[in-house]
């Protein structure tokens, strides 16, 4: 066999397996997007409000999908979305459908473009929406979110109620379900002291969490969110994850600007939903 013939057949050979690599990506963003829009589509006749996002949180998540996990979007918006895929009439048409984006997303979901919010974001996403329903959970005295003589009603507002693994769980005013779960209470950001002697502060971060004015990347960890809010609360998120929440000692804004890259920030001016 002549060199000429030797190079083109190995060229073949290696973009066959190329093809092929390329054909399971594909085969596996389409059967995603198909999934998610036969979700929505199918939620539409049973009165689904809203769906949460909910992304594989491990080593290998993308930034928009750690920012989006979470997130409760209103059922309309995905819905109108998904038409506008089965609509489309060639491929151009289905991407301007539904973009995909690598960044992070910290705005409202009430905010969010008209094509962005259903999955998939990326090649090789695994994130997915699943249909949920908002409900509010009375918390009880000795759960410590009321105080002894003048105690104070706050509910929090979420899609369950809480686990044996949960601290608190509610719809912040950006419209992302936050997470304090008993690893990041018992972590070394001094949650349990702080939540074993202040009896009201589980209470005050669900009014951190109504209340969040700024949101901005955290300057030196990179897969974290930083905020601040009316309460003077300083909070970290990873993901939904709540892994701080605190009053700085020498000024929130300060504290803020010095953790937070501020070029990125976030106003939140008002809730994301009436």
């Amino acid at each position: 066999m002549d060199n000429f013939h030797y190079h083109q057949r190995t060229f073949f050979q290696i973009a066959g397996h190329f093809f092929l690599y390329w054909r399971h990506i594909a085969g596996h963003i389409f059967t995603l997007q198909a999934s998610n829009i036969a979700r929505v589509t199918q939620g539409a006749k049973y009165g689904v409000t809203h769906y949460e996002i909910l992304a594989v949180m491990d080593s290998r998540t993308s930034e928009i999908c750690r920012s989006m996990h979470g997130r409760i979007i209103p059922a309309k918006h995905l819905e109108r979305q998904a038409q506008a895929l089965l609509n489309a009439k060639n491929m151009a048409e289905k991407k301007n459908a539904s973009i995909w984006q690598s960044k992070a997303y910290n705005g409202r979901s009430d905010k969010m473009p008209s094509n962005f919010g259903l999955p998939p974001y990326h090649f090789r996403c695994r994130t997915e929406a699943v249909p949920v329903w908002i409900d509010e959970q009375s918390v009880k005295q000795d759960e410590g979110f009321d105080g002894f003589a003048n105690n104070e009603s706050v509910k929090m507002r979420n899609t369950s109620p809480l686990r044996d693994d949960e601290v608190v769980k509610h719809i912040d005013k950006m419209g992302v379900e936050r997470v304090l779960d008993s690893k990041a209470a018992n972590g070394y950001h001094g949650l349990r002291d702080r939540l074993k002697n202040d009896k009201g502060l589980k209470k005050d971060i669900v009014k951190a969490l109504n209340s969040i004015t700024t949101i901005a990347p955290h300057k030196e960890k990179s897969n974290q969110l930083n905020a601040m809010s009316a309460n003077g609360y300083f909070l970290t998120f990873d993901g939904n994850r709540i892994i701080t929440a605190f009053k700085p000692t020498k000024g929130l804004k300060q504290y803020f600007k010095n953790f937070s890259i501020t070029l990125e920030q976030e106003i939140i001016k008002r809730w994301w939903i009436k």
